[in-house]
């Protein structure tokens, strides 16, 4: 299986990896291919979550943005 090009890995990570890394900008979500609908869905939340807590500074004191799950703490 190739993706661009690449040979791809199949790994399995957990969403609150994911949502570090895409927060952080190490990872996006055009880099990314999700293997079922459900998914899909949580890293299409995840990515808007990741946009507005980096839009916010990437400060945790908006309600349900800080992707990092750290609501009231210091980032």
């Amino acid at each position: 299986m190739h993706l661009h090009g690449i040979d791809s890995l199949r790994v399995e990570i957990s969403e609150s990896t994911l949502a570090r890394l895409l927060a952080e900008g190490h990872l996006g979500a055009s880099e990314l291919r999700c293997l079922d609908h459900a998914s899909g869905r949580r890293l299409r939340r995840l990515c808007l979550k990741s946009c507005v807590w980096r839009k916010a500074g990437g400060g945790c004191n908006a309600p349900g943005c800080c992707p990092l799950r750290r609501e009231g703490a210091k980032c």
